[in-house]
């Protein structure tokens, strides 16, 4: 009897196998109840924290055009994509992508150029094309005078983009066009200035 109830007594102990397989049923059942959770409590912190898509700034508080000299100022190349031009007949912006593929043109004052880098197109202080493949001339953005204070207001989505003639220089878009509100302010010239420096900006 004693022999036959060991045999019974180890015929109900769990093998080892048997041990690894129930450990493994508890681990993965554990699993299961800690994914559950993990996707009950991500729905909530999504609704509470949504993804947030931060587009670079499209307008710019620029000071005053006081701020400001004779020629290309090249502060806002990088930041806002654009340069500040004053002439001796009021101020404007022209956006820092060239036309061709849209790469950024740098200004060589030398020249009184700007020259872009990666495929040659080049184009004067006014935005015209004076060589190279660039098929259109430099867009000018919007600049306005804000109402409070005064300081120029460059907002660089709204732009102006005449069409432009075929010319031996290039292609050209007469000044009287472009020189138009809002993408151009009249504002007489800095004290002393004169346009011997560059005929361009008379």
């Amino acid at each position: 009897m004693s022999g036959t109830g060991n045999q019974d007594s180890l015929k109900d102990a769990a093998s080892p196998s048997d041990l690894g397989r129930r450990k493994f049923m508890l681990a993965a059942g554990w699993g299961v109840v800690g994914v559950t959770l993990a996707g009950s409590t991500y729905a909530p912190y999504k609704f509470m924290f949504p993804p947030i898509l931060y587009e670079p700034p499209t307008v710019f508080k620029i000071g005053h055009v006081t701020e400001y000299g004779l020629g290309v100022d090249e502060r806002w190349k990088l930041k806002g994509r654009f340069w500040v031009v004053r002439n001796m007949r009021g101020i404007y912006n022209m956006i820092s992508i060239c036309r061709h593929l849209g790469c950024t043109p740098n200004w060589f004052p030398d020249q009184k150029r700007f020259r872009c880098p990666c495929h040659g197109s080049i184009y004067d202080v006014h935005g015209n094309v004076r060589g190279g493949p660039a098929p259109r001339t430099l867009w000018r953005g919007q600049i306005t005078k804000d109402p409070v204070d005064g300081a120029l207001v460059v907002n660089t989505v709204v732009r102006l983009d005449p069409n432009p003639a075929q010319t031996p220089q290039g292609l050209w878009v007469k000044e009287k066009v472009k020189e138009v509100k809002p993408f151009w302010i009249e504002h007489s010239p800095p004290p002393g200035a004169s346009c011997s420096s560059n005929r361009l900006l008379c």
